[in-house]
């Protein structure tokens, strides 16, 4: 299998993860850290109404994952959509230690984890931007491009490539949701500090795999 189809497949794992952390995050803290719509809303809405502190906190957020984007963008700067797995392995291998973090941070109740997760969050939905065009931290992206697959179907058809991706869409969709209803139940039977850090394990382990890929 070639990196860019083997980043496809890490990409359904990394979505779920991303959901679990968010739903988890909105659960505990009523605040999401991976897709940067409502925080690009609630920011400027908050600071312009009176409310500061969370106006400047959403910013805030939006700031975290720019960096997190940052640091994929400069995983991938050689080689862009052609960069090897295992030259993106360490960041990665880095996002999933922040998660790690973040849900220790989240089990102590320190707000601030809000900001490490939106670090991992950005890395390995640059990452995935950059050598897919697939994104794992929002659906606004994929139910677009899903959109317009299906009606392309109906009026027309698609070529292999087409249906292959629109598959790949459909699989990252499911599993944002599943993400969400998964961190629900955990959080019935464990912290979500912990939901979090169990999110990790499979980050990290993509980063350990892709540092050892020939």
């Amino acid at each position: 299998v070639g990196d860019k189809r083997m980043m496809v497949r890490w990409s359904y794992v990394m979505c779920l993860c991303n959901s679990l952390v968010n739903s988890a995050t909105l659960i505990q803290f009523e605040e999401v850290v991976m897709h940067m719509t409502g925080p690009s809303s609630k920011g400027p809405l908050f600071l312009a109404s009176g409310l500061a502190t969370s106006g400047w906190h959403n910013l805030a957020t939006i700031g975290a994952f720019l960096i997190g984007c940052l640091f994929a963008g400069l995983a991938t700067a050689k080689r862009d959509g052609d960069t090897p797995i295992v030259d993106c392995a360490p960041t990665i291998l880095f996002a999933g230690l922040l998660l790690l973090v973040s849900g220790a941070m989240a089990k102590a109740n320190v707000f601030s984890c809000l900001y490490v997760a939106a670090v991992a969050g950005g890395m390995l939905n640059g990452l995935t931007s950059k050598m897919t065009t697939y994104r794992v931290s929002h659906v606004t992206g994929t139910v677009t491009d899903m959109g317009l697959l299906i009606g392309k179907k109906f009026a027309s058809s698609l070529e292999p490539a087409l249906s292959l991706k629109l598959r790949d869409l459909t699989v990252l969709m499911g599993l944002w949701l599943v993400g969400g209803c998964t961190a629900f139940w955990m959080s019935n039977v464990m912290s979500v500090g912990k939901v979090m850090s169990l999110a990790s394990v499979p980050v990290l382990l993509l980063g350990l795999k892709g540092i050892f890929h020939k």
